[in-house]
Order: C-alpha cells, then structure tokens, then sequence
C-alpha cells in the first residue's frame, strides 16, 4: 500500500525527497563559505520556496516526454543537466539577492552545480529503482500447449529479452505448461496461470493467476474439457473432409506436436495445402466463429470457473473485457454478477483495447474495487501481429502483484 501511494504522489514525494537532500547540501556547503549558519539557513528557507516549485514543475513537465525511454540512464542524465541549468540560476540570484556579494554568488553557484550534479543523478537512478514509474510485463500470453507457437521455455526467454519483469503463461483450458518451464532467466518472475473459457452468449474468458497447476479438482475438470474438446477435433475434421478438404487427424497430430489441437492447426495444414493464402485467411473464411467451418466448443459456467480458480489458490480475472460485447452498463452488471462467484480482477489493459477502452475499464475496477491486470495475449506466430509484454504504469499492477504474495 505504500508503494502505491508514493506511486501515486511520485512527482511530489520525489520533490520532498530531492528538497531535503538538496537543502541539507546547501546548509553545509554555505555555512563552510561564510562562517555564518543564520545565513545558510535563511537561503535554505528562501530555497524550500523557489526550488521546491521549480523542482515540482521540471518534474510535471519531464512527465509529459516519454523520450528518453522512462528508467533509462540517458533520460537520468539528460533531466540531471535541465534541471542543473535551472536550479543553478536560481542559486545565483537567490544568494546574490541575500548576501549583495557577488563572489559569495558566484562561487555558491558552481559549488551547487558540481556538488548537487553528483547527487542529483544518484537521486534519479534510486528513484528508478525503487519506484520505477513504468512497468513492463505480460500476464496473458500462450504456449505451444495451448494454440501458442513458443514453448513455454522459449516464451520466458523471449520475455526476458523484451525486457518483461513478470510473465504468467495462460493456456486456454489447461495447466500442462507448468510443468515444462525449465530454468527461468534472471530478473522475470513466472506465473503460473490458465484461461478458462466460459458459457455466454458472446466471448467470456477468465484468467486465473498464481493458481496451483497440481490441484487436482483442477485439472480433472480441464481434462474432462479437453476430452470433449477432442472428440470435437474429429467432428471437425469429418465436417471438413465432408466440404472437400483433404485434412486427416493425423496431420493436426503432427502439426501440434502431440499438443492440444487447436484451430490455428487448422489453419496451418490448410495454408501448407493452399486452400488459404494465410493462416488468417483461414479464420476469416472459414474458422471464425460464425464461418461454415466453425464448431462451439464445451464451455464451463462462469462461476465454476471462477470457484475453481479460487480453489486452487488463484486470483480471477476478467480477460479482455472489451470482447464481451457489451455497452458500459451491461459490462458492469457482468462484473458484479462475476464478483458475486468472486472474481477479483479486470484485464484493463489489453494489446487491442483503444485508449479509451482502457480508461473506461480502469475506471470500472476502480468503482467495483478490482484488481487491474495486464496482458498481450500473445501467441507467437499464431497471432503474429501481437507484441510479447506491455508496457504500464506500474502503480496500477502493484495491488495486483502484491495480492499474489510472490
């Protein structure tokens, strides 16, 4: 809760604690220069004032630039210089317009300027590391056990790369990934998580994070899904070879790698024989919800979904709201519905939420009291148009970090 406040208040709180280092400079620095504390410390008054506006406006402003990168060491450097400038004016004046000295002035100005350059660089750099104001992460992406193309290995290597701190892999309506993670890279924390698709007359998905994979009501349940939802694969093939597509189990079988066959292999064996120019032209012909090609699936209720979640020591969470389909009300009526089986969470930010989208369901969490999340939905090469991790500020994730006790 701390650390969301001081988030919240970054630009404040970070004036405070530059002030009081700054301040505290100036006292030693002036008392040793005129053998007079009563001085120092009547600049230091006139400074709280001044600079401590100056510092909070540099600060507004920075704010608005996400160039240099947020948390880099250039933009650390850059700000330390602007900020040098306009702080080393205001000693100049302040300390000339107090002591009618000008040699006092001007010595107190370059003392202040390489002196308070050193710290003021150590300021921002503890700043980035303690409270950095962004976060990047994703907690929705999908491996190869589901219809990702990565391995799970793979998937928290590549996160890494992108720079993620947490990854949490959420295969569609199983938990088989876990066990297949392998060494995780340094400096990313792995999730273990699932979605579960449920029962509505649109898309409905929950997210379940920090679950326990080995639970066993779990993954009975998942199973029993993936066993109708094979027996659904053969229909599908039969209704597929029936329109005169040349399309065995088999091939699906190879094409997924003894994983759970999913539409993207589908997609890929028709795009290997031609009868698509990509695997996307195949959802948009044929395997698309609606196409004549397309088969529903066995979906559980939502809020056996949702107490399984629970049961297995997860948080639930609304995925991707916006897919839903429902005005503003309707989606909010959904969520209290949802929080009445105890869903705790909202995927405010998602890869294909607008801008607007994205405000309206952080105000929603804010009102219903939800855990805000974030996430991709990242399939590799499945979903080739979607970029692994995401980009957030980190005061919105750290309720939701801090409910997983990791």
């Amino acid at each position: 809760m701390l650390k969301t406040f001081i988030l919240k208040n970054r630009a404040i709180i970070k004036t405070v604690t530059w002030r009081m280092t700054a301040d505290l400079l100036t006292i030693l620095v002036m008392s040793l220069m005129t053998g007079r504390l009563i001085t120092a410390v009547s600049l230091v008054g006139i400074f709280i004032v001044t600079k401590t506006f100056w510092f909070w406006l540099h600060e507004k402003v920075w704010g608005l630039s996400e160039k240099p990168p947020k948390g880099s060491k250039k933009r650390s450097l850059i700000k330390t210089v602007t900020w040098r400038i306009l702080a080393t004016f205001d000693t100049l004046v302040i300390v000339l317009f107090v002591t009618r000295e000008p040699l006092w002035a001007g010595s107190a100005a370059l003392i202040d300027t390489v002196l308070k350059t050193f710290f003021y660089y150590l300021h921002e750099r503890v700043w980035e590391h303690f409270f950095r104001e962004n976060i990047v992460l994703d907690l929705h992406t999908h491996s190869n056990f589901s219809d990702g193309s990565d391995s799970p290995s793979a998937l928290l290597k590549a996160a890494a790369e992108a720079g993620c701190e947490y990854l949490a892999i959420c295969d569609h309506d199983n938990v088989d990934h876990a066990g297949r993670i392998g060494d995780i890279p340094p400096g990313i924390c792995y999730i273990p998580g699932v979605e579960i698709s449920a029962e509505y007359p649109k898309t409905l998905h929950i997210l379940g994070y920090g679950i326990d994979p080995g639970h066993h009501e779990l993954r009975e349940r998942l199973n029993s899904l993936q066993a109708i939802r094979k027996a659904r694969n053969i229909k599908m093939v039969e209704n597929m070879q029936a329109q005169g597509f040349d399309i065995s189990m088999e091939e699906l079988l190879q094409d997924a790698g003894g994983k759970q066959i999913g539409r993207p292999n589908f997609a890929s064996i028709m795009l290997k024989k031609a009868y698509v120019k990509s695997k996307q032209d195949a959802f948009d012909r044929y395997l698309a919800k609606g196409k004549s090609l397309y088969m529903e699936k066995t979906r559980m209720q939502a809020g056996e979904a949702i107490r399984l979640i629970l049961k297995a020591g997860g948080i639930p969470v609304l995925a991707h709201p916006g897919q839903t389909g429902q005005d503003p009300a309707a989606l909010e009526a959904l969520t209290v519905e949802l929080k009445g089986y105890g869903l705790r969470g909202i995927e405010a930010y998602y890869s294909r939420h607008t801008e607007e989208q994205t405000r309206a369901y952080l105000k929603l969490a804010k009102k219903q009291h939800l855990l805000v999340t974030a996430g991709s939905d990242y399939h590799g090469n499945n979903k080739a148009d979607i970029q692994l991790g995401i980009k957030v500020k980190r005061e919105h994730l750290i309720p939701f970090l801090e409910a997983l006790e990791l």
